[in-house]
């Protein structure tokens, strides 16, 4: 670009290179790529970029490979960030670490090397997969472990991506229960028992209120034995279920519009 007469085609593609890898943002990140350029060059030079990239012959295709860097980047965040979600809920993961399987255990990896993939992509970084290699074959847990031992890291990264997308459905299941035990409180402090249970059926769908009334007849007619007059009022006034007193017989004569003989 004009106005940087220092800055051959090949510290172009460097830069291209580095925002690639690191986001255009990450402007110290970039410059530790860029040979004989300080910090303060790569600033002034990704502002430019940043201003006149349009000009470039081929700049739709360099942005599409940058933003697919920078994709990358975002979801390795948001991996790093479930992962440390899950370790936050043990005292000492490495030992106590569970993962919700469901369906998807398989019988090649144990509970132990799972757990040891998991502790150790948070400590070393998602997509280290040589290190993460390297880890197994050092660590005396699996001294006698071949098969985890001769995994390939694309075979190891193929498993750790298996066990991030346990975590983070589990991670999303933890904040769902998380968000109706708070309302459930909120609620509970907030108003009476009779407004909590009006909430409560309101919530209910139409089957399941039905049952309930149901079962809430039957529970009065069974109390006096099945008395004809009980089942007359359950039937013919619905809201007697709920009603706290007793009805005489007078009180259903006159509800009756009959008098009394």
């Amino acid at each position: 670009m004009q106005g940087f007469s220092t800055w051959s085609r090949r510290d172009f593609n460097t830069f291209i290179r580095a925002c690639e890898k690191y986001g255009r943002n990450d402007i110290k990140s970039i410059a530790s790529e860029m040979e004989g350029k300080t910090e303060e060059e790569v600033e002034r030079y990704a502002q430019v970029f940043k201003q006149r990239y349009k000009e470039l012959n081929d700049y739709d295709r360099i942005i599409k490979n940058i933003e697919r860097g920078e994709a990358r980047i975002s979801r390795r965040d948001e991996i790093m960030k479930a992962i440390g979600k899950k370790l936050d809920r043990y005292k000492n993961p490495w030992l106590e670490l569970r993962i919700q399987y469901g369906q998807n255990k398989g019988k090649l990896y144990n509970d132990e090397c799972d757990r040891f993939m998991i502790c150790m992509v948070h400590k070393l970084g998602y997509g280290n997969w040589d290190e993460l290699k390297a880890a197994f074959r050092t660590s005396p847990l699996f001294r006698f472990d071949w098969f985890v031992k001769s995994r390939t890291t694309q075979e190891l990264a193929r498993r750790c991506d298996t066990l991030i997308r346990l975590v983070e459905r589990e991670n999303q299941e933890y904040d769902e229960r998380e968000r109706q035990a708070r309302k459930e409180k909120k609620l509970s402090k907030n108003t009476t028992p009779a407004k909590r249970d009006m909430a409560r059926q309101a919530a209910e769908s139409p089957p399941t209120q039905k049952k309930r009334k149901q079962l809430l007849m039957d529970d009065y007619v069974n109390s006096v034995g099945g008395s004809p007059l009980l089942v007359y009022l359950i039937l013919h006034f619905p809201n007697f279920a709920s009603m706290p007193v007793f009805v005489t017989k007078q009180e259903l004569w006159f509800w009756q519009g009959k008098k009394r003989k």
